[in-house]
């Protein structure tokens, strides 16, 4: 499987959100070489500041979601766990459109010298499309490659796809790789021969678990957050 973190992958965002108005794609994410050396990146600590910029051109940072619980989440389009995951965190945003999505997306694949960026975008959103993702969805990949310091994410987070609840203080609250997660789940419970619960369902309840005011929460998520431990894990 390919690093995210190798010289030929291009690194790109997404901010993910049930209303078309918000939707918004990412010509450039980075983090300041100082800030870099700063965070880490497990449950407790300040998720950094990533700056991006909209289709409108207007630039926007990941702090302008504080006093909100938001998601923060790395894929990467080699990972079939990250596109099966699609379909539940499509239909999370449909129901909470109260809680932003952000996503790296990681893309194996390299832009040529000297290609046209808005045909290499209208390549990138029919890849994006050819896998389900979201049509109101654009990801713009940045072409350059780099440096250690611009990485929008720790050397060593590697695992994908990742999930990352970030409570309205910019904190990380909960941290997991999903197949990972789910597994000690089941394992902790001693649970055997049930199927894994639902993306949208999981968020849900570490969300209620961690005190997040939701629009709406399904049973299902009710019985997991009742599940879950004191750290909500």
């Amino acid at each position: 499987m390919p690093s995210v973190f190798s010289a030929a992958v291009r690194i790109g965002a997404i901010l993910f959100t049930a209303a078309p108005a918000f939707a918004a794609s990412v010509t450039m994410l980075g983090v300041s070489p100082l800030q870099a050396q700063s965070y880490g990146f497990a449950v407790g600590d300040r998720l950094p500041v990533f700056r991006y910029h909209g289709e409108d051109g207007v630039a926007h940072r990941t702090d302008e979601f504080r006093g909100r619980w938001f998601l923060f989440k790395r894929g990467a389009d080699w990972c079939v766990p990250c596109l099966a995951e699609r379909p539940g965190l499509d239909a999370f945003m449909r129901v909470h459109p109260e809680v932003p999505v952000v996503m790296i997306v990681a893309v194996s694949r390299a832009s040529p010298a000297g290609a046209d960026p808005q045909r290499q975008m209208q390549r990138d959103v029919a890849h994006q499309r050819s896998h389900g993702f979201d049509p109101r969805i654009v990801a713009v990949q940045d072409g350059r490659q780099p440096s250690q310091d611009e990485l929008p994410a720790p050397k060593e987070i590697e695992p994908v796809p990742l999930t990352a609840v970030i409570d309205p203080n910019g904190v990380i609250a909960a941290l997991w790789t999903t197949t990972h997660r789910y597994e000690r789940f089941h394992e902790r419970k001693g649970i055997a021969g049930r199927r894994e619960p639902r993306f949208g369902d999981y968020v849900e309840a570490v969300l209620l678990c961690k005190g997040a005011a939701l629009s709406t929460v399904g049973e299902e998520s009710r019985t997991l957050a009742r599940s879950l431990d004191a750290s909500c894990s």
